[in-house]
């Protein structure tokens, strides 16, 4: 709440603190020195953010931009201040140092409100595109993917990714104060997740296994080396969120010809052993009857 709670206080002391100088600092306590239509700017450049996703997820100097760019075609059209007869700099200065500041708080808090509603629907909402790896979505998948690289003798991959203890404790540690633990950790799960389905192909798979808390990928049309460079981007971006992942992966049919095999054998890989011979079908997905279906 904190990223919240500063720049919407920083936004109503700039306004009150703008009024008040204005009415009795800049010397015209009967109508003021800043325009009307500055304040009316300045109030879109507040709204501007909230409304625009790609504005809230732009650098903070960009809406600044935008915001500065506004108040200087305005300056060409519309009349000087009240009062005065000519331009003056002193008061186009204030400003723009106003429309400045009033755009670097609501980009701050446009982005904190982002934060927050990503926050909740990883942790409350199930905004999780991992699937249980043992449910029947997920059977329906593996074995339609599985029958499809079969029949058509494509290649797949599977590959398995795992975060590092003492990375992820850093991670949960840093994911905020207002956050209880158990919250934290789902968040930063989502988060991992988030990561992971960001650079996945439409036609990839992700999966979550319970019982490890390992992320599983699987990748039609994908051998050995594109398998590599998935895991590579991956790796790359979770260093983004503090968090270091280890991983292994197989790949049909090079590896093994069932899942249940590139499954044993990239587990194998991610834990250090070099399988010499294809695992046999240790851990069958969605019952034996299902597989053998």
């Amino acid at each position: 709440m904190t990223r919240i709670r500063r720049p919407l206080l920083g936004l109503l002391g700039l306004f009150v603190a703008a009024v008040t100088i204005d009415r009795f600092g800049l010397g015209r306590p009967a109508e003021g020195a800043l325009a009307a239509w500055v304040y009316a700017l300045a109030a879109g450049v507040v709204a501007l953010p909230l409304i625009l996703p790609g504005l809230r997820r732009a650098r903070p100097y960009a809406t600044v931009g935008v915001a500065l760019a506004a108040f200087a075609a305005a300056k060409a059209f519309m009349p000087d201040s009240p009062g005065s007869g000519s331009f003056e700099i002193h008061l186009a200065a204030a400003e723009a140092a106003f429309l400045g500041l009033a755009a670097l708080l609501a980009h701050r808090l446009a982005s904190g409100l982002d934060a927050l509603d990503a926050a909740l629907a990883a942790v409350g909402f199930g905004d999780y595109p991992a699937l249980p790896l043992e449910g029947p979505q997920a059977t329906s998948e593996i074995l339609s993917e599985m029958a499809r690289s079969r029949r058509h003798d494509r290649p797949l991959s599977v590959a398995v990714i795992e975060p590092l203890a003492d990375t992820f404790e850093t991670a949960v540690e840093m994911a905020g104060e207002e956050v209880q633990r158990a919250l934290r950790t789902r968040y930063v799960r989502g988060r991992l997740a988030r990561v992971i389905a960001d650079h996945l192909r439409r036609s990839d798979l992700l999966f979550e296994d319970p019982a490890t808390g390992r992320f599983v990928v699987l990748s039609p049309e994908t051998g050995p080396e594109g398998a590599e460079l998935l895991i590579g981007r991956i790796r790359q971006a979770a260093g983004l969120l503090a968090l270091e992942v280890r991983s292994g992966s197989a790949s049909f049919p090079d590896h093994a010809i069932a899942f249940e095999q590139l499954l044993a054998q990239a587990e194998q890989r991610l834990a250090g052993i070099t399988p010499e011979v294809p695992a046999p079908s240790l851990r069958p997905v969605g019952g034996a009857d299902q597989v053998h279906a």
